[in-house]
């Protein structure tokens, strides 16, 4: 009978390692399939983003062909369903030119388009008055700036650099940016480190117009309207360009001393373009963009700068 129990408890013995065996296959052979799985998707992920920035960069190469106008119907193009890319040609110098913020008349229109997008002056004030002391000379804050004394009592005794700003990303370093970064996440899109440092009135947004120039919201607004057409879409085939400062100036309103008056901060062509690519692969996307200077004799383009968004 003992050597019989011995028996039966070691074949029990036994068949519990083979299930925990088992079990323990199974727990294995389940984590491989779920982390092939992940990987899988992973690289479906990749693969899509890749093929979508790559539509992005044959959007790039249609829109800088130097035969091609905003608006083109080439610019928009579906090579299978699913499969397309879609560009946008714009101004570049539809935004502030952040390194002239050193004279009054720009330091003047940022806060006043800070406050539109419902700052107060007072925090308007203070990050435009540090965006000029960063990029000044000298070591004298504005009234509501911030020079050395202010950064070195944060630890960051090299600040402000007292150089232009060569990417926009830099002004997150200034003070007072943080508030503007809140009151407004896309704040990226109405500055500019590029151009020849005026705001071309056939691009800017309506905050700008009214900033530069002192019209009512709703003239600025109308003006944008008209200018981008039927659609009411920047960058299309039916857009109205002016080429006019009396057209535009009668459609904002301005007697003949307010137009001189910012006569000298405005363009109505602007010298560096702006492309977005986007290249779609069914829900994904990637987005590509140039900044491009036309070439003298109207052969092509200078690249300025080329990233991701």
């Amino acid at each position: 009978m003992k050597v019989g129990a011995a028996s039966e408890r070691e074949e029990g013995f036994a068949l519990l390692l083979v299930m925990i065996a088992i079990m323990a296959l199974t727990l294995i052979v389940a984590g491989l399939w779920k982390s092939s799985q992940s990987g899988w998707e992973e690289n479906t992920l990749d693969r899509a983003r890749f093929q979508a920035g790559m539509l992005a960069e044959s959007g790039l190469a249609v829109a800088l062909h130097p035969e091609i106008e905003p608006g083109d119907s080439a610019l928009r193009h579906e090579l299978a369903p699913g499969r397309s890319f879609e560009v946008l040609i714009t101004s570049e110098e539809s935004r502030i030119p952040v390194n002239n913020l050193t004279e009054e008349k720009w330091r003047d229109a940022a806060v006043q388009m800070m406050e539109l997008w419902g700052m107060d002056a007072a925090s308007a004030s203070v990050a435009v008055d540090s965006l000029a002391d960063w990029v000044d000379e000298d070591d004298d804050a504005l009234p509501n700036g911030a020079e050395n004394a202010y950064y070195a009592g944060l630890e960051y005794p090299e600040y402000p650099k007292n150089v232009a700003f060569t990417d926009i990303e830099q002004m997150l370093f200034v003070a007072g940016m943080d508030q503007v970064a809140r009151v407004n996440p896309m704040w990226r899109d109405y500055f500019t480190v590029f151009g020849d440092g005026l705001v071309d009135l056939n691009a800017a947004p309506w905050e700008i117009i009214v900033a530069i120039t002192g019209t009512t919201e709703d003239s600025a607004r109308n003006f944008v309207a008209v200018r981008n057409g039927d659609d009411g879409i920047m960058g299309t085939i039916d857009d109205n360009e002016f080429d006019d400062a009396g057209e535009i100036q009668a459609l904002l309103g301005l007697t003949d001393g307010e137009w001189t008056e910012i006569s000298d901060l405005v363009t109505l062509v602007g010298g560096v373009s702006r492309i977005e690519s986007t290249g779609r692969i069914g829900d994904f996307e990637e987005t590509r963009v140039v900044l491009a200077r036309e070439k003298a004799d109207g052969d092509g383009y200078i690249i300025l700068a080329r990233f991701r968004e």
